[in-house]
């Protein structure tokens, strides 16, 4: 009992806790601590620095925000921060916390900067650089016992051969192309043919089939007729092949020569068509020639229209 009175004093002048085998060089008016754990890593491996200092009242103190990583002659940069630091502040205690990684094996220094106390104006610095971590390899003792991998063959990326596979398909372009031409010619519409030419073209294969000689003049005068009543819908404005007579005629009034010679016509074959009446060979022969002939006839006039406008155009 009667020493507990120094060991009080005695605990109460101590530092609250330092490293293993590390001791700050104490500064007047500030009492502080510091602590690496765990003392020994690997390269990567995270460790914590924890740094107490108590000063006396009124004094204000400033922690170092972390290591300095400036890098060696070697470029490599020891220890690093790893993420911000943590600093706490009760009365006139402050405990700040480092978490760590270095990059080089051995016994590296920390490389902490001074803590700044300022007292009445005046700063004072707490050197931390006694801070150090150790660093171990993990290779092992004699690096000659590690033996590599065998080296891994090459990869033989298979080759494939396209050039029958693009000319496959060039054919197979081509023949579409072919094919949609085809198609374009034999769905094209048909030429336009002059009306005169396909009268003359009706008559001379309705001639073919002798009909009169046959017995069927009746048939031959329908024909006749109607190939009549097909060039003149083309011919003359007004006139369509599915007029009756009456109306033909009527349309007709430009030709009115013309249509006077073909009224006894087509009266007959109105009289075949829709009677059942009867033709006489001559009658036949007869009708053929005057529907041949109104033909020619409105085949000459509307020739004689068209040079007269040519000239007027010219003109």
């Amino acid at each position: 009992m009667r020493f507990l009175p120094l060991l009080t004093l005695l605990a109460h002048a101590a530092v609250p806790f330092v490293a293993t085998g590390q001791t700050p060089e104490p500064v007047q008016s500030v009492r502080m601590g510091l602590r690496v754990f765990p003392d020994t890593v690997t390269i990567g491996q995270p460790f914590r620095l924890t740094v107490r200092a108590v000063v006396q009242p009124g004094a204000r103190i400033s922690m170092p925000e972390g290591p300095d990583t400036t890098a060696d002659d070697s470029g490599i940069r020891p220890v690093e921060l790893r993420g911000p630091r943590s600093l706490s502040m009760t009365a006139d205690t402050a405990v700040a916390f480092y978490s760590l990684v270095a990059w080089d094996t051995g016994a590296q220094q920390l490389r902490m900067p001074d803590i700044v106390v300022t007292i009445d104006g005046s700063e004072r610095r707490a050197s931390l650089a006694g801070a150090s971590i150790f660093v171990k390899s993990v290779l092992p003792a004699d690096t000659t016992l590690r033996v590599p991998r065998p080296a891994r063959a090459a990869i033989l990326l298979p080759t494939f051969n396209w050039w029958p596979w693009i000319a496959a398909l060039a054919v197979a372009l081509l023949a579409l192309l072919l094919w949609f031409v085809w198609r374009s010619l034999r769905n094209r519409p048909p030429l336009p043919v002059d009306p005169y030419l396909r009268a003359q073209q009706a008559f001379a294969r309705i001639e073919k089939l002798e009909l009169i000689r046959q017995g069927r003049s009746e048939e031959y005068v329908e024909a006749v007729v109607d190939v009549a009543r097909v060039y003149l819908a083309a011919r003359i404005p007004g006139v369509r092949r599915s007029n009756t007579t009456a109306e033909l005629l009527d349309a007709m009034q430009s030709r009115a020569s013309v249509a006077g010679d073909l009224t006894p016509v087509l009266e007959t074959a109105d009289l075949v068509k829709f009677a059942r009446g009867t033709v006489s060979d001559d009658e036949a022969v007869r009708g053929g020639a005057i529907a041949r002939a109104a033909v020619e006839a409105v085949e000459s006039a509307h020739k004689a229209e068209t040079l007269e406008k040519s000239k007027a155009r010219a003109a």
